[in-house]
């Protein structure tokens, strides 16, 4: 047979072997590649399945010393005594149930975020680094969130549900004149006596009378709460005191008010100039309406992971306390 032909004869047969050769390469690839994946959600599957299974001897009740146990770890006793402490600023012994259960719901919370720490192999020291921990937990959890940018329907969203955080200070000018009771000039004024000259008062300003006039006629004195120029809201707020202020905030321009009893005497307030408080429209707001949705969606998430954390978790509380 000529070499020409023995050679065309012999190719179709190398073609089916390097095919069939090609063939059981493509296939082991593809069956170490399937093997690598499989591996993979294995070890994530393990890793997940783990994160809560660091098991310690299963414990029916909080031993002596602690206030809780979370999966098997321990919130001491003195350690919550002294953070209910911090917190409400008063002795363990004056502090309420409800405040003493915040307080232990925060550090079984902050207990879980901790345990999630170091599941992810961070390490663990003291108090501020456990705090620390925590936050960096709760930022993990809010990043997908944050990742994305909110659209301007979402943010005017947010804002017509909260319109009332972006209302503008008001402002007040005002006189605060009082017929003072009880001191040692007014020894024989009378609540009584007072309110009826106040009454009087009030008439003839209201008539067109001037304050100085009404001043010096009934003997009323410049309370010295406020001074003559106008104050924002909350500067008026605390120099007049609640009550007066309440009366104040009512007032618009021009306006005198109704004789009001205190403490130190009977007050009538002239609403000199008033600017009440006026919402902003969303878009002066809008940079403080982004920065609360953003805070927002954090809050949001850190409750979901705090949720999900929790739903896996053994929580034992000592007897006679609660969360």
């Amino acid at each position: 047979m000529p070499l020409d032909a023995q050679t065309a004869r012999a190719r179709p047969q190398q073609a089916n072997i390097s095919g069939s050769a090609g063939r059981g390469l493509l296939n082991s690839s593809r069956r170490r590649i399937a093997l690598s994946v499989a591996g993979i959600v294995l070890a994530l599957a393990l890793a997940a399945t783990g994160l809560f299974q660091k098991r310690a001897p299963r414990q029916a009740a909080v031993p002596p010393g602690y206030a809780a146990l979370v999966n098997g770890q321990g919130v001491l006793m003195s350690d919550f005594i002294s953070e209910t402490q911090t917190e409400t600023e008063k002795p363990f012994g004056e502090t309420t149930a409800a405040e003493r259960a915040r307080v232990l719901h925060q550090m079984i919370d902050e207990e879980l975020l901790v345990q999630r720490a170091l599941a992810l192999d961070l390490p663990e020291t003291a108090t501020e680094v456990r705090t620390a921990l925590a936050d960096a937990v709760n930022a993990q959890a809010a990043a997908p969130a944050l990742a994305a940018q909110p659209t301007e329907a979402a943010l005017f969203a947010y804002y017509q549900k909260h319109r009332a955080r972006y209302e503008s200070y008001g402002s007040m000018q005002l006189r605060d004149l009082v017929l003072h009771v009880g001191g040692f000039r007014d020894t024989d004024q009378t609540f009584s006596q007072a309110e009826a000259d106040a009454i009087e008062a009030v008439y003839q300003l209201r008539s067109g009378a001037s304050a100085d006039y009404v001043s010096e006629h009934f003997g009323f004195a410049d309370s010295g709460h406020v001074g003559r120029g106008p104050e924002l809201d909350f500067a008026a707020k605390l120099h007049l005191g609640s009550q007066l202020y309440q009366v104040a905030r009512r007032l618009s321009t021009g306006q005198v008010s109704d004789p009001t009893a205190t403490s130190d005497g009977v007050h009538v307030l002239i609403m000199e100039v008033r600017r009440p408080p006026a919402v902003e429209d969303f878009p002066t707001a809008r940079a403080q309406v982004y920065s609360d949705y953003r805070q927002a969606l954090v809050r949001q998430a850190d409750r979901a992971n705090l949720g999900v954390l929790r739903g896996h978790a053994r929580i034992l509380v000592t007897p006679g306390l609660s969360e």
